[in-house]
């Protein structure tokens, strides 16, 4: 990353942060609305409440996730608010406010790590992380209605220009079964904490008399792979991986 690119990225964040949280529409700016003011107003904590309620209400939006991520900045917590910025990529994946917050606080990090682990199939199937997994969906919806107007114009004239054109759409409905299927796995199947404590032992086993392998410091992304009992197994690599205690992670 270039000097330039960096001023770049810290200016987009101290914008973000500072100025003003991100517009929310519709239906979650009625129950978040009251927090926007006290936001403005340094009232971290109140406002942290508001959008933590609206959460627990069953809200699932990117915006809200990033105007919590940014109060939770404000108020020095940085796990939350990196545990929230990662929650706000995963639903505005294009958005670069949310990019350049998130990767500026992991910079404020010990270990500055971001161990979310890559799965393979990201650098085949690289347009995935581009769309959320509405988006996904709707692709789907549109390409798969295509599919079939176009097996049905194939009926009615079977001609090399009808073939071909189901014979593309065919394959782009088969990418997209493929996409929409990642994406998802990758939303409800992977999952991502942050270290709370500000430093941790990391064991090859789980419980506390294994060996202890590394440490790691709070704010920590780490990919968790399995639990047991009280215990969760973190990867940060396929060679760097072990065991810590539940408490010691938000999720």
């Amino acid at each position: 990353m270039t000097a330039r690119t960096l001023r770049f990225k810290v200016f987009i964040f101290w914008v973000g942060i500072i100025l003003l949280p991100a517009t929310i529409w519709g239906q979650v700016s009625t129950k978040v609305s009251p927090a926007n003011p006290l936001y403005n107003q340094n009232q971290f904590r109140e406002a942290a409440e508001i959008y933590e309620r609206a959460i627990a209400g069953g809200v699932e939006n990117g915006h809200l996730y990033y105007n919590l991520g940014n109060t939770y900045f404000r108020m020095g917590s940085l796990p939350k608010a990196i545990l929230n910025y990662v929650k706000a990529q995963n639903l505005l994946p294009r958005n670069e406010d949310v990019e350049a917050n998130l990767e500026y606080a992991v910079r404020q990090t010990a270990d500055q790590l971001d161990g979310r682990k890559p799965h393979v199939l990201e650098s085949v199937l690289f347009w995935v992380g581009d769309l959320n997994l509405s988006e996904h969906r709707m692709a789907l919806f549109w390409i798969n209605l295509a599919f079939w107007v176009a097996m049905a114009v194939r009926l009615r004239h079977q001609t090399p220009a009808t073939q071909s054109a189901r014979n593309i759409l065919l394959a782009f409905l088969v990418l997209a079964l493929v996409s929409t299927g990642f994406r998802w796995h990758q939303e409800t199947r992977q999952s991502i904490g942050v270290i709370l404590p500000q430093q941790i032992d990391v064991h090859s086993g789980w419980n506390a008399t294994t060996v202890v392998l590394f440490q790691l410091h709070r704010g920590s992304l780490v990919s968790i792979s399995q639990e047991k009992e009280n215990w969760y197994a973190i990867e940060l690599s396929s060679e760097k991986k072990g065991w810590t205690l539940k408490s010691n992670i938000a999720e």
